[in-house]
């Protein structure tokens, strides 16, 4: 079995990554933890040394009778008592004769140096947890502006409770091509993450299984300005294209939500490119990881 600690192992295999003062105290911990094994061992050594004296002393006791026939030891001197009388000791006569001064005192300086650095180590790892709550809090904080940032935006646009059956989707068939189609979700496995999609094109009779990474749900892209760089869904088709957007999004009678947008190399045969209506849940924002091309 290897020698080397939980306390140890974790350092050689993380220290580098952490910040500066949580390695440098769990540098201090590494080390405390080493001096206190060896004052632990010694420790242990001298107490098993008083013990086994004590032992020693005790067997060289002989039994005998007291003055009123009494089973006793044999006093091998000492104040007050003949020597070769067999008398009862007390508890603190026995414990006087037992007793060593100077291994006692070795004793006692080490549990107080053993108790020192407990209570060292002790302090360093209630440092290092207040310095890492204090960053997970920080990092709470900022991940909650971070959070209402992007909702004021609208680039927040993760669905609560995950896709809904017939939620569309924007979803890339194949990782290798840059194309991105209009889709519906059958089901959704959150354990998997596996996404079951039907094709939008009424031609098709497709159904997909895809995984997270290449489906997007569309909805919650509501805050847009003008120039916004955008992927939409082309006019009478189930493809979507980069586009920018001209007009910010508004509501029709009807209460749908529509946009105005130029798409990329979209202009007619007189190099003018006009401005197309798209339904605000044809739209959604740049993938990661698209090139976009410049107009």
């Amino acid at each position: 079995m290897s020698d080397t600690t939980f306390l140890e192992s974790f350092i050689e295999h993380h220290l580098a990554t952490l910040p500066h003062d949580v390695r440098r105290n769990l540098e201090l911990l590494k080390d405390l933890d080493k001096t206190c094994s060896v004052v632990a061992e010694e420790l242990r050594r001298a107490e098993q040394d008083y013990a086994r004296t004590a032992e020693e002393k005790v067997v060289q006791l002989q039994c005998g009778k007291t003055e009123n026939n009494q089973d006793g030891v044999v006093v091998l001197g000492g104040e007050g008592k003949k020597r070769g009388e067999a008398v009862i000791p007390t508890t603190e006569e026995l414990s006087s004769f037992i007793h060593e001064e100077e291994a006692w005192q070795h004793i006692v300086a080490l549990r107080t140096k053993a108790s020192q650095q407990a209570e060292e180590k002790v302090a360093i790892a209630e440092q290092n947890y207040a310095l890492v709550d204090a960053t997970v809090r920080r990092l709470d904080r900022d991940l909650g502006q971070m959070e209402a940032l992007l909702k004021a935006t609208g680039a927040f646009e993760a669905a609560a409770g995950g896709a809904k059956p017939n939620d569309l989707a924007a979803i890339q068939v194949n990782t290798s091509s840059p194309d991105w189609i209009l889709a519906k979700v059958i089901s959704h496995d959150p354990e998997t993450g596996m996404y079951k999609l039907s094709d939008e094109d009424v031609e098709s009779n497709k159904t997909f299984h895809l995984p997270e990474s290449q489906v997007v749900v569309l909805g919650g892209v509501e805050k847009l300005s003008r120039g916004d760089v955008i992927y939409a869904v082309y006019p009478d088709t189930t493809s979507f294209y980069q586009a920018s957007v001209v007009q910010v999004p508004r509501k029709v009678s009807g209460g749908s939500s529509f946009v105005m947008v130029n798409f990329v190399d979209d202009g007619d045969e007189h190099g003018v490119t006009h401005d197309k209506a798209v339904l605000l849940k044809h739209v959604m924002r740049v993938p990661y990881g698209a090139s976009l091309q410049h107009p």
